[in-house]
């Protein structure tokens, strides 16, 4: 079972990952990029990173697959936070046309919130995906050696 500080821990810091992946599509070569880091790379970042400083003992599938989309949903939302408001500041600072679907996303509030609520719980899952793997894999090569 994961405690509390340590789920406080994992959204914190999916956060700050989806924080900073809001900025890269800012540059709209590198859309694609954001998105597949968003949606797959979450959570083996999490996970290694955690090995790392020691907060997680072994990678057990349930608790894998459970920081998996608690730190895709949290990316999302931190995404979405930063994106959104640095492409409406672009948009009405510089008059850049790239940006103009935020303007009317903004106008339609009440479809901006499903919407995001939409993509962290596919990010979720995606990332949840990613952790199987990721944990999947390490208990393969542990039992193989």
């Amino acid at each position: 079972m994961i405690d509390k500080q340590l789920i406080k821990t994992i959204s914190i810091f999916s956060m700050i990952i989806g924080a900073l992946t809001g900025i890269i599509p800012l540059i709209p070569a590198l859309t694609g990029l954001a998105f597949t880091i968003l949606m797959f790379a979450v959570a083996p970042t999490v996970l290694f990173y955690f090995k790392k400083l020691n907060l997680i003992e072994n990678f057990e599938m349930e608790k894998c697959l459970t920081i998996g989309a608690i730190s895709g949903a949290m990316a999302c939302v931190g995404f979405s936070i930063v994106y959104f408001i640095c492409a409406l500041f672009l948009h009405f600072l510089l008059k850049i046309q790239a940006f103009l679907w935020i303007k009317v996303l903004f106008a339609n509030f009440g479809f901006m919130i499903p919407m995001i609520i939409f993509m962290a719980l596919a990010a979720a899952l995606f990332n949840a995906f990613s952790a199987f793997l990721v944990s999947y894999f390490i208990y393969f090569k542990q039992n193989k050696e």
